[in-house]
């Protein structure tokens, strides 16, 4: 019984003293992935130091419902495509916007993972369940996130 016992004890010390996987709390660091479905590029961060608001999940594409900017001229011939705004953010909060920004990766950095299509990826403190249908980004601490569908629709949750 005393073995037992003791068994246990050194199996619970040694998850309580375990170091957590999942995210790395320093400020400002992320992982930047691609996405198989839709093709895309995202970053995952465990905090973002600035602006400040958080872990969040930052995916870069072309979004049809995201709002033009700048609006378009009376009478531009153009390809309104190119005015969407193309990055979609979501915060651990539950905070969705749309902003005109580019992921930085001009600076070494490691390679990108590729997110394929029925695997599910623990990254930053979140859960992604990648599929033929789109991408979930759950916050795990939240339950916070969003989808992308294959069609880039968003859908904030």
């Amino acid at each position: 019984m005393r073995k037992f016992l003791l068994g246990i004890g050194i199996v619970w010390a040694a998850l309580a003293f375990m170091p957590l996987a999942s995210a790395d709390p320093t400020a400002g660091h992320d992982a930047k992935v691609r996405i198989q479905t839709p093709p895309m590029l995202c970053e995952i961060g465990s905090d973002d130091a600035d602006p400040g608001i958080g872990p969040n999940v930052v995916c870069q594409g072309a979004f049809p419902q995201s709002p033009m900017d700048p609006i378009p001229s009376p009478g531009w011939k153009g390809d309104p495509a190119t005015l969407h705004q193309d990055q979609a953010v979501v915060t651990a909060s539950g905070q969705f916007s749309y902003r005109d920004a580019n992921i930085g990766v001009g600076y070494n950095h490691p390679p990108f993972d590729t997110l394929v299509p029925g695997q599910t990826y623990h990254i930053q403190g979140w859960t992604i369940a990648a599929g033929d249908g789109g991408i979930t980004f759950t916050n795990d601490d939240t339950g916070h996130g969003m989808t992308v569908g294959s069609d880039q629709s968003v859908k904030p949750f």
